[in-house]
């Protein structure tokens, strides 16, 4: 192993109402061994909206938007502060990145992330990353920091994923419903049965549930990346997994997709939609490219070289692609007439939802 990307959510960095400030010092010092073996190592965090919360006293997370926001600019702050003095007793420098999914879509600035996290392990610094609660909204709806943490995997090409969190991995029944549910050890393939038991419900300071750890484990795997869930009791053997411990659920890599298709599929902004007759859903589901005399609509506004969804005529999607041709050269396309057979979206540049 080269290189580990950890994530730590909320309900892992509190312990009750307080800040978990034992345990994230055992986190601190499995990290100084991870590193100390030669292993680089970047860190996910949560906890910048319950961290805010926390130091203004509050009890219940607000539900309107601004003030969580507000809540995430406070928190941040602190949330660093903590991580720097308990870094600092093992002789680690955290670096605070913050990112928003905005930033994955655009290839030159994942080139400009992906050269800052390797000048900061250069330097032997920790990459402490997290969601830019603060401007961006997705995050706060959905909560998927989990996503965020798989993302970081994909593009800096890490050789595995562990995910810290408050249960000890996936189970085949709902633990905190069932008493006889039992930890399934490795999931070799995540497909429909997989996403079938991921039902548990998020914690009261987390924002997502075991579905966007599934997902993670969804893009790691097209990346030929492992991934792993790991319960926040045992943080104290975390360096134990580079020898190749399985401390909770070990998910493992399928069949690598190539990288471009994963970023398009996992990572890449969407720009607009078009929308295609029942031929032409036909065709892209069999690999093939997007023409011209396909399209019957489009939605939104969008250049040449963009990511759009592809949607059948009912607006399903069920697909991505780079478009060729921008929505306004597109609109002036004769698409029954002389130019029907235009070539709009090469098949190299289509991944079909069903691959996620």
């Amino acid at each position: 192993m080269k290189r580990l990307v950890l994530k730590i959510g909320s309900s892992s960095l509190f312990s009750g109402d307080k800040f978990a400030e034992k345990e994230i010092g055992v986190l601190a010092e499995q990290i100084k061994k991870i590193t100390d073996s030669g292993v680089e190592v970047c860190l996910i965090t949560s906890g910048a909206i319950a961290i805010g919360m926390q130091s203004l006293g509050l009890d219940k997370k607000p539900s309107e938007l601004p003030l969580k926001q507000a809540l995430a600019a406070i928190g941040q702050m602190y949330l660093m502060e903590r991580y720097e003095k308990i870094f600092e007793k093992v002789s680690l420098k955290p670096a605070q990145i913050l990112l928003s999914h905005d930033d994955f879509g655009n290839r030159d600035r994942v080139k400009n992330l992906n050269n800052t996290i390797s000048a900061l392990f250069s330097y032997g610094a920790i990459p402490v990353i997290n969601e830019n609660d603060a401007l961006a909204t997705e995050e706060i709806k959905v909560g998927d920091n989990d996503m965020l943490a798989a993302m970081i995997a994909l593009n800096v090409s890490a050789d595995m994923l562990v995910i810290i969190s408050d249960v000890d991995g996936l189970y085949d029944k709902n633990p905190s419903e069932n008493k006889d549910a039992k930890l399934i050890p490795v999931v070799e393939k995540v497909d429909k049965q997989i996403f079938s038991l991921a039902k548990a419900p998020s914690s009261k300071v987390g924002t997502g549930g075991m579905i966007t750890k599934i997902k993670a484990a969804k893009i790691c795997g097209n990346s030929g990346i492992k991934m792993m869930i790991v319960g926040n009791g045992k943080i104290k053997d975390l360096s134990s997994v580079i020898e190749g411990n399985n401390l909770g659920t070990l998910f493992l890599s399928s069949d690598k997709m190539p990288i471009r298709k994963n970023w398009l599929l996992s990572c890449a902004n969407v720009s607009g939609k078009v929308l295609v007759d029942d031929g032409a859903k036909l065709a892209l589901l069999n690999r093939k490219s997007l023409l011209s005399c396909g399209i019957v609509d489009l939605k939104g506004t969008f250049a040449s070289g963009s990511v759009v969804e592809i949607c059948d005529s009912n607006g399903e999607d069920f697909a991505k692609g780079i478009v060729a041709f921008g929505s306004d050269t597109l609109k002036t396309l004769d698409h029954k007439g002389e130019h029907h057979s235009q070539l709009i979206i090469h098949a190299n540049n289509i991944v079909l939802k069903e691959e996620l």
